[in-house]
């Protein structure tokens, strides 16, 4: 059940991102067709359902023709429980390390609670990732990862900050100390010199798909 419900919070986030991007480039709202081809929906059906859990939950308004769907107003959809809205990051890189500190002014990410598993949303981000060396653990360059900040444990993928740069890696520990590992055989794992500190702890991965 909770695998479901998942899914189809994650459905939800898909589209409620391509409506807000279209109206953003396009100055008008995109149709049903529109929103199945992007999103890769097998029929107009599976995006009036959607679009019914979101207007269900005052995230849009329909009215009867064919660019009907019209966003609530952002600061409304700030207000209302049913949504959260984080600060988005531009990348941390799931390859080599590189800098990245969360210092750049960040952008702002809505989302539906199905979407995060967070425990508090006041200690939470979103980082776009670039690099595919967590390939194997299913996070892929381009997608959005949300992260915690909160105690990591072994096991764990999580951005860190090694020895003053920035990565996304699987946290083990090993020998009385810990290590990064990448989850793609091509890159190695990474031991601190000097410094490893958490930055948070990842809890859901958000993928786009195209159709």
């Amino acid at each position: 059940m909770k695998t479901a419900e998942r899914r189809s919070g994650d459905s939800r986030q898909m589209v409620l991102d391509f409506i807000e991007a279209y109206a953003d480039e396009n100055h008008r709202p995109p149709t049903v067709r529109e929103i199945q081809e992007h999103c890769g929906f097998k029929s107009p059906r599976a995006v009036s359902y959607i679009l019914e859990k979101l207007e269900a939950t005052k995230l849009i308004i329909r009215q009867a023709h064919s660019r009907g769907i019209q966003l609530v107003n952002p600061k409304s959809a700030e207000d209302d429980d049913e949504t959260v809205q984080l600060p988005l990051f531009d990348s941390i890189p799931a390859g080599l390390p590189d800098r990245f500190d969360g210092s750049e002014a960040p952008q702002t990410m809505r989302f539906l609670p199905a979407t995060l598993g967070i425990a508090d949303p006041q200690r939470a981000f979103a980082v776009r990732v670039r690099g595919d060396s967590m390939r194997d653990a299913g996070i892929l360059s381009g997608d959005t990862v949300v992260l915690e900040k909160k105690e990591a444990r072994s096991g764990d993928i999580v951005a860190a900050l090694l020895d003053g740069e920035s990565t996304l890696k699987r946290l083990v520990k090993a020998n009385g100390g810990y290590f990064l590992k990448a989850e793609n055989p091509d890159y190695p794992n990474l031991e601190p010199i000097e410094e490893l500190a958490i930055q948070g702890v990842v809890v859901s991965v958000l993928r786009r798909m195209v159709a």
